[in-house]
Parts: structure tokens; C-alpha cells; sequence
């Protein structure tokens, strides 16, 4: 079974480094911040579709305790490859299907992680799976893509050629056709990802969330730049105080 970006995943970082430049560098460093500022080093964090390590790598840098989950295993490849000191916890796991007995002070899905579940389903099992990591009183850092973010994308520079597809399939689905030509600088090679994702609502986001037991806390948004995203923050719910799951 294929995830998504396990075609890419030799490059990927390359890519998106090439593509965004520093903005790209600006939002993790600033995202890194942010959880300083909410908790102090060595609490532990769980990052679902923690990819290459955009996040994993500089918080385990920074003291913190890093599980990193991610359905991609050639991405987790390019992970453990990166973390030489070996202190994050990889697991290859889709987020709505995680189950561990571990408890975290915090769970990241960050940088679109919630493109990826497909079905309100995948999207209740994904919230239920953050709950259950967490500890009482854990909190959720999660951005919610804006629709404008679906679009078509091309990118022609000396060094990369990067064209990103978004072809409706209706409702709230895409198929996501990204194709990635390097340069002789970058060493060269054209390489080709497909896979579906779906735009959710930050109300669907939100209410799915509340059925989990867990509730806004804080908007982030502000800190985090014009990145086409909702940043939000949520807490656990006590259990008395949970919105009943229709």
C-alpha cells in the first residue's frame, strides 16, 4: 500500500526548501517557538504525519520528547536517516488508525496534516486518536488549510521545475497530481506524486474535535504568518463536560 509523498520522499525536503525559501524556514522556526512558549523542554510531544522531520527534529534539538507518527515509511526513512542521535520515536501509522498506550503533553498535526483524511469517518477516528495520546489537560496545535490553498501551482526556476495539479472530484475531494523536475544543481531527476485530499471547514474541524473531547483554546493564526492556514489550539475536555458524539 502507497502513501502519500512516498514517491517523493528522497527530495522532499529539497523541494519545498527550493520552493518556498525562506518563508518555508520561517514558519517551522516560528511554529518551534510557539510550543516553546506553551511548554517547557522535556514534556512529551506526538507529532501525527511528522514527514521528514520538519518539526520532529528541531524539537528533539530543543529537549523535547519526540514520538513521531507517519503512514509514509520512506518519508520516516528520510527521519531516521536525519536523526543521528537516534531520540525520536518513529511509528508508521496513519493518524486516525494510531493506538498507543503512550501519554503526551502536546499533539502536533501541522502543515496540512488534515488534507489527508478523506472521509468524516478518517476525521472523528483522527480526533479520538489525538485524545487518546494525550494527557489530562494535553493540548492539540492543528492548522486547517483555507479552499484557496487547492489550486493549481507551477513553479519554474533554474533549478526546479514543480507543477502541482488539483483536479475536483467533486464536493470537498481533489486528486493531487504533483510533478518535480531538479535541476543538475540539485542532482537532477523528475519524480511524480498522485493521491487524493480533501478540504475540510474549520467548523468541521472544530465540531469533530468536540466529540473527542477536545475544545478551543487559542487562535494562533496571528503568530504564524499569512500562510493560508488556521492555527488553533485546542485542550482536553474533562470528561462530564464533553459534547455528546451524534
Amino acid at each position: 500500500m502507497t502513501h502519500p509523498h512516498d514517491a517523493l520522499a528522497p527530495v522532499y525536503d529539497l523541494v519545498y526548501q527550493e520552493d518556498f525559501g525562506e518563508f518555508y524556514n520561517w514558519l517551522t522556526d516560528t511554529t518551534v517557538d510557539v510550543i516553546r512558549d506553551l511548554l517547557p523542554a522535556g514534556a512529551a510531544i506526538i507529532e501525527f504525519g511528522a514527514g521528514t522531520g520538519r518539526m520532529a527534529l528541531p524539537l528533539a534539538e530543543a529537549g523535547y520528547r519526540v514520538t513521531a507518527v507517519e503512514p509514509s515509511e520512506p518519508m520516516l526513512a528520510q527521519l531516521r536517516q536525519s536523526d543521528t542521535s537516534a531520540d525520536i520515536e518513529c511509528i508508521q501509522s496513519t493518524l486516525q488508525d494510531y493506538s498507543g498506550d503512550a501519554r503526551h503533553d502536546l499533539a502536533l498535526c501541522v502543515f496540512t496534516v488534515v488534507i489527508y483524511l478523506l472521509t468524516p469517518q478518517d476525521l472523528h477516528a483522527a480526533m479520538h486518536s489525538v485524545r487518546r495520546s494525550l494527557k489530562p489537560g494535553g493540548l492539540l496545535l492543528i492548522d486547517v488549510p483555507s479552499r484557496e490553498l487547492f489550486h493549481n501551482r507551477r513553479v519554474r526556476k533554474r533549478r526546479l521545475q514543480r507543477t502541482v495539479a488539483m483536479k475536483s472530484l467533486g464536493g470537498d475531494l481533489f486528486a493531487y497530481t504533483e510533478k518535480v523536475v531538479l535541476g543538475e544543481a540539485l542532482g537532477g531527476g523528475s519524480y511524480v506524486d498522485r493521491f487524493t485530499v480533501r478540504c475540510w471547514s474549520r467548523e468541521q474541524v472544530l465540531q469533530a474535535a468536540a466529540e473527542a473531547g477536545l475544545q478551543l483554546r487559542q487562535e494562533l493564526s496571528p503568530q504564524l504568518g499569512d500562510s493560508g492556514s488556521d492555527y488553533l489550539l485546542l485542550s482536553c475536555v474533562p470528561a462530564a463536560t464533553q459534547t455528546p458524539s451524534a
